[in-house]
Formats: C-alpha cells, structure tokens, sequence
C-alpha cells in the first residue's frame, strides 16, 4: 500500500458503522507507518456523535469530492455511494461487509466478509495485530458500531463473530452490559423530530442500480411508531420528491422499530416492483412487515431479484 496521504471513508449518508471503521482502521494505518486520515462523506448523526464524544474521538474531516484522493473505502464497496468524482481517485483498499458491485482497473487490496458490522471485520483484525494495542476508547466506539449495525444482534445479519468480537471489545471498555447500552446508543437516532421530511428520509439513505435501473432505500429506527404515523403523509410526499428529482423507478424508507422488530415500509415511484418483491399489498403507499429489521438482508435482495 502506498504511504501517502490515505483517506479512509465510509459511504454516503454515514452511519456509525461507517464513521468508526474509518477512524479505528486509520488509527491502524498511522501505527504502522501510514499516513491515513479518518473521512466522512456528509454530516454526523446524533447517534454517532454521542458515541463519538462519549469515548473521546473528534468528528472526522469532510470529503464529499474524492478527485486526485487516495482512498481505502469502509462499509461499501458501490461507487453510487462513495464520494463524489471516485471516480477520479485512486482506491488501493476495500473493506465491507455487504454484496459487491465494484470494477476498478488495477489489483487492489479487497475484504469482504458476512458479518453484520464493518467494525467487526476492523475490530477482529485490530485485536489480533502484533504490535497493536485496542485502547478502551477504541474499544468502546468499535463496540457501538457494531451494536448500532447489529440492532444490539436483533438483526439478522448477526453472526456469532459479530457477538464474540462485541464481546471481547466490551471487556476492554469496560461495558457489561450490552443490551442496555446499546438501546442508549440507539435511542440517541430513534426519533426524526428536529428534521424536516427530506432530512429525516436521507439520514441514512443509499442508492442501487440493478440492469440499469436505479433505486434508493432509506432507513429510520424508532422506538416508538407514533411521531412517523402523524408524519407519514410528509414522509411519502418527501420520498415521491426524492423519487421523482433523482431518476429513481422508485424509493423505499424503512420505519423500523427496534423494540417490536418489525418495519412499516414506505414507498412512491412503480410500487407494483415492491408487491411483487414482497408478495404484499401496499394500502397508502405502506405496508408493515414483521420480522423485517435489514436494509441489507431483509429488503435489498428480495428487490433486486424482482427486478431481474
């Protein structure tokens, strides 16, 4: 890998995963001679930036325009949701955890692994390096982002790697019990007031493309359904604007409440595409599905398949 100035950067609309696999994999690279930066495309959520102050790590610098970067990319490998112009820029290293949908014209360094959090592939490489030293700060962001991704390993993207490398990281940051600090981490993100519709849809929000067909899937956790029921009508109006100005064949936003397990979808754009996926029919543009917790697992496969 080159040593030059690398940035490490998760996908558009962060989340904590993505935010914490950039700072804890580019704290690695600096210890071994390195000079990598910590990025992040776009503005923090609430979320991560409890989890950040909470174990003592500053926000990493802004990159939204990767032209004549180097890059190492962090919990995606999709160029749709990489920072603009990637691709300008020179990539030397991947490191994710959902399916793959990347060219790149050189041999790169690329790691992909089943797992329900980028930060536990991170994390089970930082505890087992020679030489390196998991601090109890470093230890307790990894732990968030895995508990975060995981939905406190309610999702079932959860592995048992995901548990038993959650389960070593909260011993060195002397977290004992799981269950209640992870629902403290996700309580921090598990409300949409403050945001405006637009705002609340794209706060986590990626972008796919199957035979040339774009679509966009957002997600929102809650605890509580309530404030997106008195707001559904915004929220579809804001996500048929989306649909609509981005090109898209249609868009999704996940409400997914974490204590019920269970997700009520929205949708505007060629819904017939979401019924079929899913075998349902949508009443006002929304249906609840039970059991439906991943973006990843749950709802991006069964799409992609309907349109094929």
């Amino acid at each position: 890998m080159e040593n030059k100035n690398i940035y490490v950067v998760g996908h558009k609309s962060p989340d904590t995963d993505s935010v914490v696999s950039a700072i804890a994999w580019a704290e690695y690279l600096c210890s071994i001679g390195y000079n990598a930066n910590a990025a992040s495309v776009g503005a923090i959520n609430p979320e991560t930036k409890f989890v950040l102050e909470k174990f003592g790590y500053s926000v990493p610098q802004l990159l939204e325009d990767a032209a004549d970067k180097t890059l190492t990319l962090v919990d995606h490998n999709e160029a749709s949701q990489s920072p603009d112009n990637v691709d300008k820029a020179k990539i030397i290293e991947v490191i994710d955890h959902h399916k793959i949908n990347f060219q790149y014209e050189e041999p790169i360094i690329f790691s992909t692994h089943p797992l329900g959090s980028c930060a536990t592939i991170i994390g089970e490489r930082l505890l087992n390096a020679d030489g390196f030293t998991v601090s109890k700060n470093l230890a307790g962001i990894l732990l968030s982002a895995i508990l975060s991704d995981t939905v406190i390993f309610k999702s079932p993207t959860t592995t048992s790697i995901d548990r038993n490398v959650a389960k070593s990281l909260a011993q060195i940051a002397q977290i004992e019990n799981l269950e209640d600090f992870g629902i403290e981490i996700k309580k921090q993100k598990a409300s949409i007031k403050g945001l405006d519709a637009q705002q609340a849809i794209r706060s986590d929000f990626k972008e796919f493309e199957v035979n040339g067909k774009k679509f966009g899937a957002g997600q929102i956790e809650v605890v509580d359904t309530a404030e997106i029921k008195e707001r559904q009508e915004e929220l579809l109006a804001a996500l048929e604007t989306e649909t609509k100005t981005s090109g898209y064949l249609f868009a999704v936003l996940m409400v997914t409440n974490i204590i019920d397990q269970g997700t009520t979808l929205l949708a505007a754009g060629d819904t017939a595409v979401i019924e079929k996926a899913f075998n349902v029919k949508l009443e006002n543009n929304s249906i609840y599905i039970p059991g439906m917790m991943s973006r990843k697992k749950d709802l991006i496969p069964p799409l992609m398949a309907a349109l094929k």
